[in-house]
């Protein structure tokens, strides 16, 4: 399922003070291509047109057809892109598996976002992801561990040194 331009998407939520309107015709346009990453995650392709992947110019002054994009998995913002790979780690940023909606939004160089008719302009596909391949949901387990551990390393020193004090007395 690949979605371009056509639900509003996520760049009004982060706060954008100004928009990069634009008419549909000279608007930014992109198709995702994702591929399963056998390691691990998703090797994405944001194929463009009427637009410019300007790094070097990045929280600069804006140039129209120019800038990144922002990218979102399930709603979440989780990074900014400056070309056309990247890859996405779902250990990294997925706190569920099953079915979720990666998206692409274009900024121009002052992180302001594109959009037509008040509508961010971008690209949206939805990616299976696998439950092997999320980050672990119960940090509490090894969290427990690790205060367990710390309560008994600081149990055997203190009878350790206990002990000692008592047989110099």
């Amino acid at each position: 399922m690949l979605t371009s331009s056509a639900t509003p998407l996520h760049a009004h939520s982060d706060g954008a003070i100004t928009i990069h309107e634009v008419e549909q015709d000279v608007a930014p346009k992109a198709n995702l291509e994702v591929e399963k990453d056998p390691t691990g995650g998703f090797n994405v392709h944001v194929v463009t047109s009427n637009f410019v992947w300007r790094p070097e110019m990045a929280s600069k002054e804006h140039v129209l057809g120019e800038g990144h994009a922002h990218v979102y998995l399930d709603g979440q913002k989780i990074m900014r892109i400056y070309n056309e790979w990247f890859h996405l780690n779902t250990y990294q940023f997925s706190s569920h598996s099953g079915e979720q909606i990666l998206s692409v939004e274009f900024v121009g160089n002052d992180h302001a976002p594109y959009t037509t008719q008040g509508v961010p302009v971008g690209s949206e596909r939805v990616i299976s992801v696998l439950e092997d391949e999320i980050q672990p949901t119960s940090g509490k387990t090894s969290q427990k561990f690790s205060i367990l551990v710390t309560t008994l390393i600081f149990g055997i020193t203190f009878t350790f040194i206990w002990r000692r004090r008592n047989q110099t007395k």
